[in-house]
């Protein structure tokens, strides 16, 4: 082997690595530098700093389209739900025609430091309802919930049935020890009582550093991976709205945020049907209206056993899923997600929740 020739070959690399490195960073530099939602959308109702945001959709023939509530994860901002046109699964929704509401948690001031769980699962949810029902004239809303919000949604559905037409769970944990997933095994070894007796705020900055650690490596690999494609610069718009999401992980609650991961991660009680809120036990098999369940293969935040563990607890001819090879926010913004998931998921919206030809389930595979 020619010695100089090899050294050639790997100063062009390295050469050609530097060119494309300085073409990503000046389009980075051109890019917006502040998330708005990509679907017009404005505030239709408030409570103790709760918001519902209303998504508005272009005038429809139907008169009266049905509703749909997202309560999205208290961990996360819920704008990935909306980037960009492609990838907006509030787009999805309306294309289903859906009236396309959502919980905003607001941001965490010293007050909400001490504010009970009961109050996100309960509270903010059922008044949130409460006004679509009466400005819509509806009598049922559909309720979609997301990761931590899947919970939540649960929980509500349970407590209130009647006012549920039918319910979405998309990467939700279930049976939380199921999987042994990562925040399992870093939650038992915590001692959250103590932050229950004399609640703080965690730091969003925190939260955003603990899902680092998880998957360390990530985030330098797929930086790399865009830099060496070519075609990945098509989507870098996308691919910054994402990696800014991931940095932007709010405030949690002291008291909600020691509660939730005590009762449910430490504890497992919604699939022991131990779990009581604002005195009243939580039963999944209250839950009276069609459930469709989405959830990943391979996610690492909520293992599918875990997700799937929610069939175990409706009845099979109410119960449907989608299930997709992948992670945790593929499911949400990613290719599969805009081919196939989401139009499964309007499809069964659409027909009266009934799913599809082959069944009750459903899976994509990777491509």
């Amino acid at each position: 082997m020619n010695e100089g020739a090899g050294k050639l070959d790997i100063d062009e690399e390295i050469n050609a690595f530097r060119e494309r490195y300085e073409l990503l960073s000046e389009k980075f530099q051109n890019l917006k530098s502040e998330q708005s939602w990509h679907t017009p959308c404005e505030i239709c109702f408030s409570f103790e700093g709760m918001t519902v945001r209303e998504f508005l959709a272009p005038s429809s023939n139907n008169p009266a389209p049905k509703a749909i509530l997202i309560v999205y994860s208290h961990v996360n901002l819920p704008y990935v739900i909306d980037l960009t046109e492609q990838h907006s699964l509030v787009s999805r929704l309306i294309e289903a025609g859906r009236k396309v509401y959502l919980v905003d948690w607001g941001d965490m001031n010293g007050e909400a430091r001490s504010r009970d769980l009961s109050v996100y699962l309960h509270d903010y949810i059922d008044k949130s309802i409460d006004f679509i029902i009466e400005n819509t004239g509806i009598d049922q809303v559909d309720l979609m919930g997301i990761c931590q919000g899947g919970t939540f949604s649960l929980c509500y559905a349970s407590l209130h049935p009647e006012k549920i037409r039918s319910l979405i769970t998309m990467v939700t944990p279930v049976d939380f020890h199921a999987g042994e997933s990562v925040i399992w095994k870093w939650a038992r070894k915590v001692d959250f009582s103590k932050l229950e007796e004399r609640p703080v705020n965690i730091p969003g900055s925190m939260i955003t550093l603990f899902f680092q650690s998880l998957r360390p490596f990530d985030e330098m690999m797929r930086n790399i991976r865009v830099i060496q494609n070519p075609e990945s610069l098509k989507n870098l718009n996308l691919t910054v709205l994402i990696d800014r999401w991931v940095f932007e992980c709010p405030d949690q609650p002291g008291l909600a945020f020691a509660q939730f991961m005590r009762q449910f991660y430490q504890k497992n009680k919604l699939v022991r049907g131990e779990f009581e809120l604002g005195g009243h036990l939580i039963d999944l098999r209250n839950i009276a209206c069609p459930v469709l369940n989405l959830y990943a293969t391979a996610d690492h935040l909520v293992p599918p056993e875990s997700a799937s563990a929610l069939k175990n607890h409706i009845p099979h001819e109410r119960y449907s899923e989608i299930t997709c090879d992948g992670g945790h926010i593929g499911l949400m913004v990613g290719t599969k997600a805009r081919r196939a998931i989401l139009p499964k998921m309007a499809e069964w919206l659409v027909n009266n929740h009934k799913f599809l030809k082959d069944g009750t389930k459903c899976h994509v595979q990777e491509e």
